[in-house]
């Protein structure tokens, strides 16, 4: 009984080492991972292993815009959730007025143009490490006003590098630019938007750059 118990403990142990080993390998950071991609911005989006941007790739496909997507010198993808948000925001005012309104995909393409995804191509080339700490403006394929800002992070409490934390942001920016350290009210129609990115510095064989938005973005209306 003894012997029967000891092989049990023995069993249950091994495969505590096993899953804690494939947890400890998938946590582990094994490195900066290659920035360059052998894919084109549009392959590199289609083929994105998790489908992050299956939405967007049906719209880029709906505006015959994959040749501009590719020719861009920085492209800021939003992902499927930004677009979902956009879905939801314009479900909601439907349904305050009709309780059995929809909004699809479809309605959205009448509603908006080829310039709607413009405004996420730039003609500059834009990277993390090398964009002001000053928010500076940005001229994209749409002509609209847009700027670009490194916000530096504060430092957590316990961090294990002293090394210094940025993150890049993509502005719309409404009227001029907002003055730097300023705090406008969410709901100031003055206010600029900034809209965080949370992977920068894919570069595609094309060319460019990528960087994706934050999954709390809302398409086009940032």
């Amino acid at each position: 009984m003894k012997t029967k118990s000891i092989y049990v403990l023995a069993c249950v142990l091994a495969l505590t080492c096993f899953f804690s080993c494939k947890k400890s390998s998938y946590l582990t950071d094994g490195g900066l991972s290659d920035p360059k991609s052998y894919l084109s911005t549009y392959d590199y989006l289609k083929q994105h292993k998790y489908h992050l941007f299956d939405t967007l790739i049906m719209v880029i496909d709906h505006y015959n815009l994959k040749e501009e997507v590719n020719g861009a010198a920085t492209f800021f993808a939003p992902t499927n959730y930004s677009i979902n948000k956009y879905l939801k925001v314009k479900k909601d005012s439907i349904l305050q007025e009709d309780e059995n309104g929809k909004y699809t995909l479809d309605d959205m393409y009448k509603d908006i143009t080829a310039d709607s995804l413009r405004i996420y191509m730039l003609k500059s080339r834009v990277e993390l490490m090398t964009t002001p700490e000053q928010a500076a403006m940005v001229n994209n394929a749409a002509n609209t006003k847009t700027a670009i800002q490194r916000i530096l992070q504060p430092k957590a409490s316990g961090a294990w590098s002293s090394a210094p934390i940025y993150y890049l942001y993509y502005i719309r920016v409404r009227g001029t630019l907002d003055p730097q350290g300023s705090t406008l009210p969410a709901d100031d129609p003055t206010s600029d938007v900034k809209a965080q990115c949370q992977t920068t510095g894919i570069e595609p064989s094309t060319g460019g750059m990528l960087h994706v938005l934050n999954n709390q973005h809302t398409f086009i209306r940032f």
